[in-house]
C-alpha cells in the first residue's frame, strides 16, 4: 500500500463528516478480564453486553454503544468522547490521531467500504488489541486494580487514595468492573476463543496487552495457535514491562524466534513499557528493576528479528527524564539499525486520567527546560516523522495551556493539589521518597503544595 498523505486523509473523512474517524471500525481493544472495550486509547471504555455477547461473539468489538458512535460520526456529528483529537486539531493545528489512525495500513484500504456503510453492521476489526486478565508485577503510577492484579492487592491493603475536599477517592475497588481471576470461568475469554480462530483471519495486527501478558497463560495459547494455524499476513504483538518474573523472558523470546523461523506471522512487534530512565523510572513504574530492563530488551533484540516499539505513557512524572530516555532509545536505534526498517522505535501516548498525572498540571519552567530539547535531538537522531510529531504535540498542547493560564488555571490547581496529595501517600504505602528521586520536580511540588492553602 503507498503512503498516503495526512492532508488528504483528512479532507477525505471531513467529506464524510467531521467525526468520521475509520479506528470505530477497524481499531478495538478488548480487556476480557473486566469486560469493558474501546476503539480507542484517548476514550473512555465501556462495557460489553453480556446478553448480546451470548449470542453473537461479534459483540467483543461491534457493542452497542459504538454503533452508535458510528453513526454520528456518519451523520457528520462530533462525538464528544473524542475531544482530545478535536482540540488537537481546533487549537494546535497538528495531525491528530483521527486523521494517523485512519491513516495506518490497517484502516485506510477499508475507506470506501466504511463510508458506505449505515453503523449498524457487525464489522471485522483488522487491528485489534486483547487484553486476558490483569495478573502483573508491577504497580504504574497511572495504573490501577483493574490492570495490575499488583495494584489491587496494594488497594486491599491500605484502601483507595484518598483526597483532602473530595468525596473522590482514587482506584477504589467500586470504581471497576469486577477482575474476572484467570483461573475462573470467564464468558468474555470463552466468545474470544470462539471469535478469534475466523476474526483473526481478518486482521492486519494482533496485540496482547495486560497486565503483564508473558505472565498469562492464554499468551501461550494464542502463540500456539500461530504456530498451528499460520497466518503469514499478520502483524503480531505483545506488550511488556521487559521485567516478568523467573524464566518467562527466555521462554518467550525462544517462542518468539520459532514463529519467525516458521514463517507464521509476517512480523512481530515487542511493545515495551518505558518512559523515562533510572531511578525515576523505577518509581513511575513500581517493581521495575532499570538494568533487568535494560538487559532484557537488548537480549530479545539480539535474538529476534522483531521491532521494539517503546510504549511511553507520557505524564507528569516523565517530564524530567524523559530527554535522557529519548537518548537510550536513539542509541539502541544506532546500534540495531537496519535499512530495511527501523527495529527500535518510540510511541507516545497521553495519559489524562488520572487527572493529577497529567502533564498538563505541569508549570511552564518544566516544559522549557526538560521537553523543548526533545524535539530537536530527535530530529537529529533518526526519529521517524510520526514519532516526531507525536512529541511536537504534546509540547504544543502544553504550550497552549500555559499561554492561557486563566481558562486552564483552575483544573491546573485542581490536579496539582491532587498531585501533591498523591504523593505523600504514594510514598509512605511503598516506601519511596520523591523529593530525592525527583530532585529537579521539588520546585514543583512546592507549587502544588501551595494549592492546599
Amino acid at each position: 500500500m503507498s503512503v498516503v498523505d495526512p492532508v488528504e486523509v483528512k479532507e477525505k473523512l471531513d467529506a464524510v463528516g467531521c467525526g468520521f474517524c475509520l479506528a470505530k471500525w477497524t481499531q478495538v481493544t478488548m480487556h476480557l478480564g473486566t469486560g469493558i472495550n474501546h476503539s480507542c486509547h484517548h476514550v473512555k471504555a465501556h462495557p460489553i453486553d453480556l446478553n448480546d455477547l451470548a449470542n453473537n461473539p461479534n459483540v467483543l468489538h461491534n457493542t452497542g454503544f459504538k454503533k452508535n458512535i458510528r453513526k454520528q460520526m456518519l451523520n457528520n456529528e462530533r462525538p464528544t468522547e473524542c475531544n482530545y483529537c478535536w482540540r488537537i486539531e481546533d487549537n494546535t493545528g497538528m495531525t491528530s490521531d483521527r486523521i494517523w489512525k485512519s491513516r495506518d495500513p490497517f484502516s485506510w484500504p477499508h475507506y470506501e467500504t466504511i463510508k458506505n456503510l449505515n453503523g449498524n453492521e457487525d464489522f471485522y476489526p483488522t487491528y485489534v488489541e486483547v487484553s486476558f486478565s490483569n495478573v502483573c508485577n508491577f504497580m504504574c503510577g497511572y495504573c490501577g486494580p483493574a490492570f495490575s492484579s499488583k495494584w489491587n492487592d496494594e488497594i486491599k491493603r491500605h484502601g483507595p487514595y484518598l483526597f483532602e475536599g473530595s468525596n473522590w477517592r482514587y482506584n477504589k475497588p467500586d470504581e471497576y468492573q469486577k477482575q474476572i481471576p484467570e483461573r475462573e470461568h470467564n464468558p468474555y475469554i470463552e466468545a474470544f476463543w470462539k471469535w478469534f480462530p475466523e476474526a483473526v483471519k481478518h486482521m492486519h495486527t494482533f496485540r496482547i496487552t495486560g497486565g503483564e501478558p508473558l505472565m498469562s497463560k492464554h499468551t501461550n495459547k494464542v502463540i500456539d495457535h500461530l504456530l498451528n494455524n499460520p497466518q503469514p499476513n499478520l502483524e503480531f504483538s505483545i506488550n511488556s514491562n521487559a521485567c516478568p518474573p523467573g524464566n518467562l523472558w527466555k521462554q518467550f523470546v525462544d517462542k518468539i524466534k520459532m514463529l519467525e523461523n516458521k514463517k507464521c506471522i509476517k512480523q512481530f512487534i515487542l511493545f515495551v513499557s518505558a518512559e523515562g530512565v533510572g531511578a525515576q523510572q523505577e518509581y513511575n513504574r513500581f517493581g521495575m528493576d532499570w538494568d533487568m530492563f535494560t538487559r532484557n530488551v537488548e537480549y530479545y533484540l539480539d535474538n529476534t528479528k522483531g521491532v521494539c516499539s517503546f510504549m511511553s505513557a507520557f505524564n507528569i512524572l516523565s517530564i524530567p527524564s524523559f530527554y535522557n530516555f529519548l537518548q537510550y532509545v536513539a542509541n539502541l536505534k544506532n546500534k540495531y539499525y537496519r535499512k530495511e526498517f527501523q527495529r527500535t522505535l518510540v510511541d507516545i501516548p497521553y495519559v489524562k486520567s488520572p487527572q493529577f498525572l497529567d502533564a498538563k498540571i505541569s508549570t511552564y519552567d518544566l516544559v522549557k527546560e526538560y521537553l523543548y530539547p526533545c524535539v530537536p535531538f530527535m530530529k537529529e537522531n533518526n526519529f521517524s516523522q510520526r514519532e516526531i510529531q507525536k512529541m511536537e504535540r504534546i509540547v504544543k498542547d502544553l504550550d497552549v495551556r500555559n499561554s492561557s493560564p486563566t481558562e486552564f488555571h483552575k483544573e491546573a490547581v485542581q490536579g496539582r493539589r491532587m498531585f501533591y496529595e498523591w504523593i505523600q501517600q504514594y510514598d509512605e504505602r511503598r516506601g519511596t521518597n520523591f523529593v530525592k528521586t525527583f530532585p529537579e520536580m521539588n520546585k514543583f511540588l512546592k507549587d502544588c503544595r501551595e494549592c492546599m492553602i
